[in-house]
């Protein structure tokens, strides 16, 4: 599936992000002995691929192309600019995140159920939480799965531990159930 470039753009910040939080746990857990400053590492790692996305942009302003995005990404809230150790450094915000996690889901490859089931969701999330109902929905749809009703919806992929992951961030254990049928007849 192709990305937009601000979804790859967070996407790939975010790799960089769980590289660091991989060094940094074998820092704490003494099993990684190699720069004084690991972080130095990461953050010349940053200006490599800031150096790929004005590669993306063609032309003379590329500079002012690569900022113009920071700033759309930042003005969406999905990251903020701090100053640390006399350089820049991008740090996702909770809504980036989120973006982060709808691109996962995007770039997850789908594999179709070998026994022929079909998974199926269904839910019935109260109004005040009509915000993450909407944003079930869609991620339910990222996922593969197709609306049979407004609050039933089937998927023939092995998707089960990704919308077991998807209720527990929504927090809708309550209000969802998951079944397995064998087959749908409409």
């Amino acid at each position: 599936m192709k990305l937009r470039l601000t979804e790859k753009f967070l996407w790939d910040i975010y790799k960089l992000i769980k590289v660091k939080d991989e060094i940094m746990d074998e820092i704490w857990s003494r099993k990684w002995y190699g720069f004084k400053e690991p972080f130095e590492m990461i953050w010349s790692d940053f200006y490599k691929v800031k150096d790929w996305y004005w590669e993306e942009y063609k032309g003379k302003r590329k500079r002012e192309r690569f900022v113009k995005m920071i700033s759309y990404l930042k003005n969406k809230g999905y990251l903020n600019i701090k100053d640390l150790k006399n350089r820049k450094a991008i740090i996702l915000t909770p809504e980036g995140m989120e973006k982060v996690f709808h691109t996962k889901i995007k770039l997850t490859e789908r594999k179709r159920r070998k026994d022929k089931k079909w998974q199926m969701v269904l839910f019935d999330i109260p109004e005040t939480r009509h915000k993450d109902r909407d944003l079930f929905r869609k991620q339910l749809r990222y996922l593969g799965y197709k609306k049979l009703q407004q609050s039933i919806w089937v998927c023939p992929y092995d998707v089960l531990k990704d919308t077991q992951i998807l209720i527990k961030r929504y927090k809708l254990d309550r209000f969802v159930r998951l079944l397995l049928v064998e087959e749908i007849k409409i």
